[in-house]
């Protein structure tokens, strides 16, 4: 007995693959569609997407107790109705378009599909776990924009100290947030750094600043040269809130090796304002200054897809 046929099992999978580009994410869509947490834990989450993706769902398929969980998965995928949040992805315009095919393919099989039918029971079941959701995302948004009021305030701040000082508070409970595992300003020997986190198994020293000119070419070697006497596996991020002058930027990658990236104000207030994840933002710079040898590219650049 199976509750799908083959074609809408296999469009799932492929939908799924698309549209839920981080494992992350698909992780967080089988939780949310009830799928048994035994189920979740036994397939190898350092395997390609596929070879998690697929078994649980020929599990479910087959299961007595799994077209609840699997009607929730094909719902909640369906309730995309485009793939613009593929964009800030590597070849973004062609992930965006990949996942749109999908999702058109997996509507026009299952338009006349039971699989669309729900049971008054899974109407409330569907509605509870959306409240849930809802409200861990609001504790999330209000973290945020608790923080974002700060940074506001800070804006009316004439004291370029006090503003420094604001924005290492911001940015470190920022890092805390998105479980960075940020430390704060210390001392070494002639060197006075602003802070440092943790971002996919690299340390990161940190450099902010909030001055009223752009950073100069003579401020990234500063932070370049604190990062080149630290271990290998050490880079670099710079914070400038008025950004940073093109002549520095383009005068710091000649020649040399890029050992930071960097962000200004308005990829923070991005962040901030929940237009996109800390962690994503600085995978996706990272990634440009490998492939580009540009160590500063907009965040909203980036959302556009158009980098």
């Amino acid at each position: 007995m199976t509750h799908f046929p083959d074609n809408i099992l296999t469009a799932l999978k492929e939908t799924i693959l698309n549209v839920f580009w981080k494992k992350d994410d698909v992780r967080s869509l089988f939780t949310r569609c009830e799928v048994s947490s035994a189920l979740i834990a036994q397939q190898d989450w350092q395997a390609y997407k596929f070879h998690i993706v697929s078994p649980i769902l020929d599990y479910l398929n087959s299961n007595e107790g799994g077209l609840g969980p699997l009607r929730r998965i094909l719902q909640e995928t369906l309730r995309y109705t485009d793939g613009s949040h593929l964009l800030w992805l590597n070849d973004g315009q062609k992930r965006k378009r990949e996942a749109e095919r999908c999702l058109e393919h997996l509507r026009l099989l299952v338009k006349d599909h039971t699989a669309r039918i729900e049971t008054e029971e899974e109407k409330r079941q569907a509605r509870v776990k959306n409240v849930q959701e809802k409200q861990k995302g609001t504790a999330y948004k209000q973290k945020l924009a608790e923080m974002n009021e700060r940074f506001k305030k800070c804006l009316q701040n004439l004291d370029a100290q006090e503003r420094g000082y604001c924005l290492e508070e911001i940015l470190y409970d920022l890092f805390l947030l998105f479980e960075l595992n940020p430390r704060s300003p210390f001392r070494r020997v002639g060197e006075q750094i602003d802070g440092s986190f943790v971002h996919d198994k690299d340390h990161f020293l940190l450099e902010a600043k909030w001055q009223k000119k752009q950073v100069d070419l003579a401020s990234l070697r500063d932070l370049d040269g604190a990062v080149n006497t630290s271990l290998d596996n050490t880079l670099g991020l710079f914070v400038s809130i008025n950004g940073f002058s093109e002549d520095s930027l383009q005068a710091y990658t000649q020649g040399n090796r890029p050992r930071i990236i960097c962000m200004d104000g308005l990829d923070l207030m991005l962040v901030l304002e929940t237009k996109i994840d800390l962690n994503d933002l600085l995978m996706r710079k990272r990634d440009l200054a490998v492939q580009k040898r540009s160590i500063f590219v907009s965040g909203a650049d980036i959302l556009k897809g158009i980098v």
